[in-house]
């Protein structure tokens, strides 16, 4: 459960850096991106 736990860790700190990279510019990106990242902060934030 650990190595489980561990891993999907390492996969929403690489996806987070990843949308921080690719931000995009226009309203409906920004709309989108915004919700995913909002999902993946909440996500990030039970490993705590």
């Amino acid at each position: 459960m650990v190595q489980v736990d561990n891993k999907r860790y390492s996969e929403l700190l690489k996806e987070k850096k990843f949308l921080e990279d690719n931000r995009p510019h226009d309203v409906d990106g920004m709309r989108r991106w915004k919700h995913s990242m909002s999902k993946l902060l909440q996500e990030l934030e039970l490993f705590r």
